[in-house]
């Protein structure tokens, strides 16, 4: 009985991107979720390539800043794997009970998976039975290395790992706090990055299908970058404020447009063969945008054009309380930006559920 009233353990979110680190912690314990801590610092952008850490001490140093100048470097924290290393598969199994299924998984997995079980960290969550005798089940691995990095430069930041998520898990988690009205829609969470856009296409709690596009914020940095021969910093202001009194606003406003059309170009095509692969009915009912890149002046307007779906941004702060304590200019530029670390911020030790009863 006295379990029932122990203070559940506080875990801070560590959301490692390719360009910036961002930091959040919440308190769960009212009725809504309330923002105690928020944090970013901007990575130079060869600190992490194909998925994995490069240079674990400069990105340890700023982890440790960013945890220190908030207050919270004795506490635990969540991290998220980035989509592109992450292998998931919904896959059919025969109905057994938890600790069985749990044996299984490791037995078959090696039959769905293209890496040797042993180089991989595997999970799994039941999605429902499907039928009398089968359970629904989405399996879930990443390569030891690349959770290594991560975990290991935590270490090295003095940081200790409670809990390793995946950023289309914790989109998933942060969208379904924000707007609980479309839950019964079926929804693409578009985030997109300075590297790829990952997306996750949801219904009512379940996820119907992720996967990664190749597109992101940064190629159209460099490309104004080489076009104005001016640093990457200055080009990615360009890029955002749009500012049509500079004096090259012409060549800038090309390298926009041209780059923005290919993107929902591209977007569109790949969410197109997503949905296709989910063999689902109907169709996307909504689109959210969310992430850095999708600051892109003329995005969200081009990808309705393109798609014909309904798109708006997600707003990852709405469902959460927060203090006046908080510049509202502040939050108000990172909200976009930092849709996974509140997914992250939103876990709790022992917090994973499932829809079948043998779990």
């Amino acid at each position: 009985m006295l379990g029932l009233f122990k203070k559940k353990e506080s875990l801070v979110a560590m959301d490692i991107g390719s360009s910036s680190i961002k930091l959040l912690e919440l308190d769960l314990s009212g009725p809504k979720p309330k923002l105690v801590n928020i944090g970013l610092a901007p990575l130079q952008h060869d600190l992490i390539t194909t998925n994995s850490i490069a240079k674990a001490d400069k990105v340890a140093e700023k982890m440790a800043a960013l945890a220190d100048s908030n207050g919270v470097a004795m506490k635990r924290f969540t991290v998220a794997m980035p989509g592109p290393s992450v292998f998931t598969k919904r896959i059919q199994t025969q109905l057994m009970n938890a600790k069985d299924l749990s044996e299984n998984i490791q037995f078959e997995a090696g039959n769905y998976i293209p890496h040797s079980i042993d180089a991989v960290r595997l999970d799994h969550h039941v999605l429902g039975e499907n039928g009398k005798s089968q359970l629904e089940v989405l399996l879930v691995a990443v390569k030891n290395e690349i959770i290594d990095s991560y975990v290991d430069t935590m270490g090295v930041a003095g940081l200790q790992t409670a809990i390793v998520d995946v950023d289309y898990f914790a989109l998933q988690n942060c969208f379904e706090t924000g707007y609980p009205e479309l839950r019964d829609k079926t929804v693409a969470i578009v985030n997109i990055g300075a590297r790829y856009t990952s997306v996750n296409m949801t219904r009512g709690g379940q996820t119907l299908f992720t996967g990664d596009v190749s597109v992101g914020g940064r190629a159209i940095t460099e490309e104004i970058a080489e076009a104005l021969g001016v640093p990457f910093d200055e080009a990615e202001t360009l890029k955002i404020r749009h500012d049509k009194a500079h004096p090259r606003a012409a060549e800038i406003a090309e390298v926009m447009d041209r780059n923005t059309e290919q993107m929902a170009s591209e977007l569109n095509r790949q969410l197109n063969f997503f949905w296709n692969s989910t063999g689902e009915k109907d169709g996307i009912d909504q689109i959210m945008l969310c992430g850095g890149g999708s600051l892109v002046p003329g995005l969200l307007e081009e990808l309705v054009g393109k798609t014909g779906i309904d798109c708006h941004f997600m707003d990852p702060l709405r469902g959460i309380e927060h203090s006046v304590g908080f510049e509202a200019d502040y939050l108000k530029d990172l909200s976009p930006k930092i849709g996974v670390a509140v997914g992250l911020g939103l876990r709790e030790l022992g917090d994973k559920i499932s829809n079948f009863e043998g779990e």
